[in-house]
């Protein structure tokens, strides 16, 4: 059970930081709103202490069902990425290492957003980001996304931060946005 420090501290401070690291926080908050077929957490209106108990039970639960091809997949990505794996990735069943392409393929629902000649950049929140001009593209697994998606090969702007030590980059299409036509490449 969750037993936080009842005082204002900083030790409650960090306490408090490490439930919302966790997830804990946002377990506790899906439990008390949770609502599907076979559970309605409105209709029960489960005490505070009853929510953190089953949050300890789910907790403890996937002690002892964890599935070691999921570990090895988010492992996998983890180590792909160098970074943390997206709170939204969490649910997510990734496929075998084995990836097969999709059964529809080359008919696939997704038709690419950009085209040959576009000029685009990395979408990013610093101003100092690549920028270049499609020059090719090529459908793939996404692995730190575990889904299918466009891959574009950008030739890059001779300003773009890059193009000291490369001429051509690829991003997913997720990581790219247009730009305008005055923008020098």
């Amino acid at each position: 059970m969750l037993k936080p420090v009842s005082y204002k501290t900083d030790q409650h401070r960090a306490y408090q930081q490490a439930l919302d690291d966790f997830g804990i926080t946002e377990l506790v908050t899906k439990l008390n709103n949770y609502s599907d077929a076979d559970f309605e957490s409105a209709w029960i209106q489960p005490q505070q202490k009853e929510i953190e108990s089953l949050a300890a039970i789910l907790i403890s639960q996937l002690t002892y069902s964890i599935n070691g091809k999921l570990i090895a997949a988010y492992l996998n990505l983890i180590r792909q990425s160098n970074q943390d794996i997206a709170p939204s990735l969490i649910n997510l069943k990734c496929p075998d290492a084995s990836i097969e392409l999709p059964a529809n393929f080359p008919d696939v629902a997704k038709t690419p957003r950009f085209l040959y000649g576009d000029r685009l950049r990395w979408l990013s929140t610093e101003s100092d980001t690549d920028w270049g001009i499609v020059i090719g593209r090529f459908y793939s697994f996404a692995s730190d996304r575990c889904c299918w998606s466009w891959c574009y090969l950008i030739w890059l702007s001779k300003n773009s931060p890059s193009a000291s030590w490369t001429s051509a980059d690829i991003a997913w299409e997720e990581d790219l946005e247009p730009i305008s036509e005055e923008t020098d490449l």
